[in-house]
């Protein structure tokens, strides 16, 4: 069966690769969108063209609120996962020491 299947969606396997590898490019973008560090960076070059007088305030407010924005969002991501990783690990530890008592 594994073989037959293999070999009728064969002429899929292209498709299948270009899909991997838009998703790749997807998830590294938004790695990089939401990188706390990068974001912070961003702020900071924000701070430097302002004062070196590149940008005017308005457009130093516009580009800092969608900075704060995103590292608002980047931030609850990081909750989030940290929440998330608790709620699995913490089943599977509390089953250990249950069964250390018996």
């Amino acid at each position: 069966m594994g073989l037959f299947t293999t070999l009728l969606t064969l002429p899929l396997a292209p498709v299948r690769g270009v899909v991997w590898v838009a998703e790749q490019v997807a998830d590294e973008a938004d790695r990089q969108l939401y990188d706390e560090d990068r974001i912070r960076s961003e702020l900071l070059q924000l701070e430097i063209d302002y004062d070196d007088g590149k940008l005017d305030e308005e457009e130093r407010e516009r580009m800092e609120q969608n900075l704060f924005d995103r590292l608002a969002i980047a931030q609850a991501r990081v909750h989030d996962e940290d929440e998330h990783a608790a709620m699995t690990y913490a089943p599977e530890t509390e089953r250990r020491e249950g069964s250390e008592d018996g």
